[in-house]
């Protein structure tokens, strides 16, 4: 039985300690597909790969029925956030009060959007409220004709529409988002890994934050995915790069002392920590994961999934019995292991990362 798992860095909190995240009960972060319908085709994407976009939706009572359900298995204590994904999250009709429900409850709404769809008024009732926005952006100069038919392929679609994801980061920037609470994702793919370090200097020249994500596969991996993906000694050239450019990335001094996997400089918050609530019911460890743990018509279905197979698993893990080349990793009790599901999803539940480039960088020493 293959038991993938993955997750998604925390964008307040970089490095987190998933030692102690282990002591709690219950999930602590959810992960919510309010619905399956998005205007991009991007390669790599697990929506994509998996055929998924069929353009269904949940109703908002459906969506806060799971914030109830987590809430009574957590002993009346509320999740502490709530990401909403997609498809397109500014697609669904029920996206305003749906954030109004998680402020009531004091749960940290996290919007992860292609922006393409945002107004400024959108925008303002967004930032006035302090929702935490992640877009996408895939290159490191827009104004490079070249980049920008890169950035359209990256999302698989035309030129016009690359053009209005870079209008869009403007519509959040003008209502005043920034880093934290703005940040950008580049899924880090081949095609685009020469242009990742232009891609920091760009966000941080705008006062945005970054992620930098290794793609993560539920399955094993394999041609098809290198076909897309970087492979690690591609990775471990891309933090070579990072260091050789001290003059405009300066934070990045030591850069191979701040690798963390799977966000580059990013662990995943999730591990055991997080549950991810699909349109059609299903309730996964992430969006990654190809295992269904439990139903939210399930009886008690939190405390099902909670005491899956998969969970227990993760719950388990230690540094002791994990793969190389984390059990002799120094960076355990931040990292943990990386994206669990590419590494799980080889079939053994405590696999190591096998993407992660440190043994390159380390000439395998480590």
């Amino acid at each position: 039985m293959r038991i993938p798992i993955t997750g998604r860095a925390d964008p307040f909190t970089i490095g987190v300690d998933t030692m102690t995240m282990r002591k709690q009960i219950g999930p602590r972060f959810g992960i919510i597909e309010p619905l399956t319908a998005c205007q991009l085709r991007c390669p790599g994407c697990y929506m994509i790969r998996r055929k998924a976009l069929n353009g269904r939706q949940m109703s908002l009572e459906e969506a806060i029925r799971i914030l109830d359900l987590c809430r009574d298995h957590r002993g009346g204590v509320e999740l502490e956030t709530m990401d909403i994904l997609g498809g397109e999250p500014l697609f669904w009709p029920y996206l305003e009060p749906f954030v109004e429900e998680l402020l009531r409850r004091q749960i940290k709404p996290w919007i992860f959007t292609n922006m393409i769809a945002i107004t400024p008024e959108l925008a303002k009732w967004l930032f006035d409220r302090k929702v935490a926005i992640t877009g996408k952006l895939n290159i490191g100069n827009p104004e490079d004709p070249s980049q920008l038919k890169l950035q359209a392929e990256m999302i698989g679609r035309d030129v016009e529409t690359a053009r209005q994801m870079i209008r869009s980061i403007d519509v959040f920037l003008g209502v005043g988002y920034r880093d934290p609470l703005f940040r950008l994702e580049n899924l880090l793919r081949r095609k685009n890994l020469p242009f990742a370090a232009d891609f920091v200097v760009y966000c941080r020249s705008r006062g945005i934050g970054f992620d930098l994500e290794v793609m993560g596969c539920g399955e094993p991996l394999g041609e098809d995915y290198f076909r897309i993906a970087p492979t690690p000694a591609e990775l471990a050239a891309l933090v070579r790069e990072f260091e050789k450019r001290p003059e405009d990335l300066p934070e990045f001094r030591g850069t191979e002392g701040k690798l963390l996997m799977p966000h580059m400089f990013g662990a995943c918050r999730f591990f055991d920590n997080g549950m991810y609530f699909a349109v059609d019911g299903g309730i996964r460890a992430c969006s990654n994961s190809m295992v269904e743990l439990a139903r939210v018509t399930d009886p008690d279905p939190i405390r099902k999934a909670d005491e899956s197979r998969l969970i227990c698993s993760r719950k388990s893990l230690t540094q002791a019995i994990v793969g190389e080349p984390c059990r002799s990793c120094s960076k355990w009790t931040k990292c943990r292991g990386g994206c669990r599901a590419t590494a799980e999803g080889s079939g053994d539940p405590f696999a190591g990362f096998q993407l992660c480039p440190l043994p390159i960088l380390h000439g395998n020493s480590e």
